[in-house]
């Protein structure tokens, strides 16, 4: 089994650590069991030189020293993902991608400690979300059913810092102004009491 290692800090995107994720096939009917994952996007300078070596060596001790070719032809995937090439079906970057960089996926049937940036437990779920930034401590597999390849076993999350949120969707503290307080008195409120 190869080691554990962590990665280096990235953007969280695809984030479902909270509660597992089921993968649907075509026609809408579930596929193999639910799933803990997230997608950490690193910038274009970040060093992923120790996950690509452990991602190899757990590759060649799979499918023999052809496994890289293998991955440059495209016969076997491989876990590191261009953003270049994260495109919608109008040749549009996908939200999140915009910027040059690498993409990588983790998961895990197991659900994964979640930490931040002290090494304490994250209990408030409004702190974790697509964009904000994290690393995790993972371990390279290499797989052969389907399709044959390398990935990730996801093992615990550390929340290292907050982000723009890539839903789209505001923060609710940033969302609302804070409210009137509603006046005692009868007036517009006994107005909406009649209609009720």
């Amino acid at each position: 089994m190869a080691e554990r290692i962590h990665s280096p800090e990235g953007t969280a995107r695809f984030c479902s650590i909270l509660q597992a994720r089921q993968r649907k096939d075509k026609a809408g009917k579930d596929q193999g069991d639910p799933k803990f994952e997230i997608t950490l996007i690193f910038d274009e300078d970040t060093d992923l030189r120790a996950m690509k070596k452990a991602a190899q060596e757990v590759g060649i001790e799979k499918f023999g020293v052809k496994f890289p070719e293998m991955v440059k032809k495209g016969k076997y995937l491989w876990p590191f993902v261009d953003n270049a090439d994260m495109v919608n079906d109008d040749d549009e970057p996908i939200t999140g991608f915009e910027n040059p960089g690498t993409k990588v996926k983790f998961k895990t049937k197991d659900k994964p400690g979640i930490v931040d940036g002290d090494a304490e437990p994250i209990m408030d779920k409004s702190e974790i979300y697509d964009g904000m930034r994290a690393r995790v401590s993972c371990r390279p597999f290499a797989y052969d059913n389907e399709s044959k390849g390398v990935a990730f076993f996801l093992i615990n999350v550390q929340k290292l810092g907050d982000g723009d949120r890539l839903s789209g969707d505001p923060a609710a503290e940033d969302d609302f102004k804070p409210a009137k307080k509603a006046s005692k008195g009868k007036g517009k409120s006994s107005e909406v009491d009649d209609l009720l």
